[in-house]
This record gives C-alpha cells, sequence and structure tokens, in this order.
C-alpha cells in the first residue's frame, strides 16, 4: 500500500506547528519562572539590607507584616524561633508549602552583626494567580493547536489539490479516443511546467497513434490484395476443369488455406484496432466450432490426425461473439496445446467453460507470469499464439485460467459467458 501525498503533507504541516507551539509554551513558561524568581528574590534582597541596617543592640528581634515574616537571632540567643524557620540549615533559600500557603524562606547571617536574620515571604497569591496562568496557557495551547490542524488542512488542500486535479484529468485520456490536452492554467510555476511536459507527451503519443493507425489500414489494403488474387487465381483453376482428383484436392486445401488466411487477417486488424464497434456478434455454437477447429488442424497436418479428442458432458453450449475472433481463440489454444505434447490432447466442453487437457512437459515459467499478468503488454519474442489468445479474451471478457502446468501436463481451462449472461470477471 503506496503512501498518500496528502497525509504526509498535512502530518509534516501539523507536526511544525505542534512543535512551534510546544516550543513556545515552554519558552514561556521558562521565562515567566526565572522572572518570578528574579523579582521575588531582589526584593527579599533588598528587604534584609533594609532590616540588616535596623537591628540595634536589644538582642533578638522580630518584624511582621501582612506578607512578610523576619527575625533576627543573635548568636549565643537561647529564644526559640518561630515554627516557620525551626529546624531549617543556614544559609538556606526556597519556596516552602506550609499547609495551605506557600513561603519563600531565607536565612543568612547578618554581615554587620553576629547573628543570623530569617525572612519568609508569603508568595501564596503569587503561586495561585501562577497555576491561574497556566491554565490561561494550556487552554492557549490547545486553541494554537486547533488553529495548526486548520493551516495544515488548509495548506494540503492547497498543495496538494491541484496534483488531484491533474490525476484526475489524466485518468480521463484513453489510447482509443483523441487525447484532451490538459489546461496550463496552474498558478504554480512547477506544476504548469508538468502540465506543459506532459502535453508534449500527448502530442507524441498522438502523432505515433496516428501512424500505427495509418500501418493498420495500409496493412489491411495491403494483406487483403494477394489473398484475393490467390482466390481468383484457384476460381480460375477450378472452372477450367482441367484438374485431375489429386490436383482438386491440392487447390482445396490452398482455399481453405487462403480462406483462414483471410479470416486471421481481419481478425488480427480487429485486434489492432483495439476497438470493439466492429465486432460481429452473433451467437455461435461451440461444440461445432471446436470441432471444425480440429478437423482444419487435422487435415492441414495429417501427423495430428486421431490425436484430439472432444468431450461434451451437456448440452452444446452457445456463445455470443464474433466467430472469428473464437475461431482463432480455439485454433490458437488448441495447436499450442498439441505441438508440445506428443501424446493425446483432450477437450471438454461445459455450460460455462471449456478445458484443454495435454500431458507435455508444462508452459515455461515466463509464459504462465505472461498469462496470469494482464497488465503486460509487451509483444513476446517467443511466439504470438497465446499472446494473441490474451488479447481475444480481453475482447470477448472471458477469461482463461491456468489450472496446472507441470511436467505431468498443462490443464488450461476457458471461461466464458453463455448468452444473456454477464461478462465474465477476472
Amino acid at each position: 500500500m503506496k503512501a498518500s501525498l496528502s497525509r504526509r503533507l498535512f502530518r509534516t504541516i501539523f507536526a511544525v506547528g505542534l512543535i512551534n507551539v510546544l516550543v513556545t509554551l515552554i519558552a514561556v513558561e521558562f521565562i515567566y519562572e526565572d522572572m518570578e524568581d528574579t523579582i521575588l528574590r531582589l526584593e527579599l534582597a533588598q528587604e534584609r539590607a533594609y532590616l540588616e541596617q535596623g537591628i540595634g543592640e536589644a538582642g533578638r528581634q522580630g518584624w511582621h507584616s501582612s506578607l512578610l515574616t523576619a527575625v533576627y537571632h543573635p548568636d549565643g540567643a537561647t529564644d526559640e524561633l518561630p515554627e516557620i524557620f525551626r529546624g531549617r540549615p543556614v544559609p538556606f533559600s526556597a519556596e516552602v508549602m506550609i499547609g495551605d500557603k506557600t513561603y519563600l524562606i531565607s536565612i543568612e547571617r547578618t554581615a554587620n552583626r553576629a547573628g543570623v536574620l530569617y525572612l519568609a515571604q508569603d508568595i501564596s497569591l503569587l503561586e495561585s494567580r501562577e497555576d491561574v496562568m497556566q491554565v490561561g496557557m494550556t487552554l492557549l495551547g490547545l486553541c494554537m493547536l486547533l488553529l495548526c490542524f486548520a493551516l495544515a488542512r488548509v495548506g494540503t488542500r492547497r498543495i496538494a489539490g491541484p496534483l488531484h486535479g491533474l490525476s484526475r484529468h489524466i485518468a480521463h485520456i484513453h489510447p482509443g479516443t483523441a487525447f484532451t490536452r490538459i489546461t496550463a492554467h496552474y498558478d504554480d510555476e512547477e506544476l504548469a511546467d508538468i502540465a506543459a511536459t506532459l502535453n508534449h507527451l500527448l502530442d507524441t503519443l498522438e502523432a505515433y497513434v496516428q501512424r500505427e493507425k495509418s500501418l493498420v489500414s495500409l496493412a489491411s489494403h495491403e494483406l487483403r490484395t494477394p489473398v484475393a488474387v490467390i482466390a481468383g487465381a484457384l476460381d480460375v483453376l477450378e472452372q477450367r476443369n482441367s484438374l485431375g482428383e489429386a490436383d482438386r484436392r491440392t487447390v482445396a486445401r490452398i482455399r481453405r488455406a487462403a480462406d483462414e488466411m483471410r479470416a486471421d487477417v481481419e481478425t488480427l486488424l480487429k485486434l489492432a484496432r483495439r476497438s470493439g464497434a466492429d465486432d460481429e456478434a452473433e451467437d455461435v455454437a461451440l461444440t461445432e466450432s471446436v470441432r471444425e477447429v480440429v478437423t482444419e488442424l487435422e487435415s492441414g497436418a495429417p501427423e495430428h490426425a486421431g490425436r484430439i479428442t472432444c468431450y461434451a458432458t451437456g448440452p452444446a453450449p452457445t456463445v455470443q461473439a464474433d466467430p472469428a475472433l473464437v475461431r482463432m481463440l480455439l485454433r490458437n489454444l488448441i495447436q499450442n496445446a498439441i505441438r508440445h505434447t506428443p501424446d493425446r490432447v483432450n477437450i471438454h466442453i461445459g455450460a460455462d467453460s471449456l478445458r484443454i487437457v495435454d500431458t507435455g512437459a508444462g508452459l515455461p515459467e515466463h509464459v504462465r507470469a505472461r498469462l496470469a499478468d494482464g497488465s503486460d503488454r509487451r509483444v513476446p519474442e517467443d511466439g504470438l499464439g497465446l499472446f494473441i489468445v490474451r488479447l481475444i479474451c480481453e475482447r470477448l471478457q472471458w477469461r482463461l485460467e491456468i489450472r496446472r502446468s507441470d511436467e505431468g501436463g498443462t490443464v488450461l481451462e476457458l471461461l466464458f459467458a453463455p448468452p444473456g449472461a454477464p461478462p465474465v470477471q477476472g
């Protein structure tokens, strides 16, 4: 499964936005904490300096306000300290939770007196405001994430939207019709370049297709002419009534070969045109067609006589298709089987399938892969028989299955649709 460019673009844009949000929130939190700590400690240092100036000779002194508690404890004094300062080392500086309040405590020895100055500032209100600020920062972060999500969606659509449009336009281009050019109205230079390059490619392909169509038309004329000449010459020989029995049999074989050649030329030209509009569909009795092909092969190659056996497991099936295509399909399948096995070839005809069984060495691996891969359009260099079979099956909307192919032989099954039934699904 291939990755989606749109999803990758969305994830990338959203990830960049998420990183920016996280970095911003962390930076704001760090700066706020640093500023708060710096301001509080500066204020406490100023309070300490002011109180040290007011320390007299009277011994222990204390100061108390709504937010500040201060005690000067001279060396040697035995008075008990307030609970907030008890058991704390000298020096000491930290935030301390006592009950539901938070204090910034600073304990240091005085510079001008032999003692210790204890300071405790109530910062509970500041801490509660900090909690409110953190909630606000969290909500701000969520809003920024939603904004990043929306911007990522919009950015992805703006970037990938023209690509999807270009892809849809290309998907509507079919080889059998005139190539519709891509309108190069894109605002982005890169997409305009891609559209221009594709249009140039379409110009080249259309010229190539037109040349191939001209060659097919020319081949149609050039191939029909010699076949018509052969048929006319045979008519002249028969009209003279001067041929012996052996010569008449030879002329009959030549006529059958000429008729087959004419039919094959017409069939191959139909396949080369790729369009099924000129196919002459009619009811074809499959059992009769198989027997005609077998008779034709045995008369053309006497060494094959008696090697092909047909079995019908029910009423003779009838298919609606072009008789010339059906005959060429059957001839290639049966001929391929009898050429690659020294033993007999059995043909089993069912209501909706035809099975050809031989006892040869099996199909080569690359031939099996070619038959299985319907996307491989290359003309093989090792024979056209099965390649033509696959093209005819596609035209008739039939399916060819390899049921077995090993050293014990090959079993090919042709699945077709009787009249009125839907096409065989692959």
